[in-house]
């Protein structure tokens, strides 16, 4: 019967899982900064809407414009994330520690 070994603690495993956590920090917290920007977009075009300034089908227009070219953002969107060690824990650690404390 063999015993599960934890991986060896050589500097290059180690380099590895510190780069992994440190670019799931970044992006989480780059996330969070969206998110933040986000919602205070949605929330001048409310008042904006609101205030009688704008219709709606002045926002949803270019929505509907930018939605037509999906596949083309998807395939890139595809190639940058093949660049992420998503699939690795340290990457999802630094991701939520970089997206609720960053």
């Amino acid at each position: 019967m063999t015993a599960i070994l934890p991986p060896d603690a050589s500097i290059t495993f180690i380099g590895g899982v510190l780069i992994a956590l440190a670019i799931g920090f970044l992006i989480g917290a780059l996330s969070r900064a969206l998110v933040k920007v986000g919602v205070i977009l949605l929330a001048i075009a409310v008042v904006l809407i609101a205030l009688g300034f704008l219709e709606p089908n002045q926002l949803i227009q270019p929505i509907v414009k930018y939605a037509e070219s999906g596949p083309d953002v998807a395939e890139k969107v595809k190639q940058i994330a093949g660049y992420l060690p998503y699939s690795t824990v340290a990457f999802i650690v630094g991701f939520l520690i970089g997206f609720f404390k960053g």
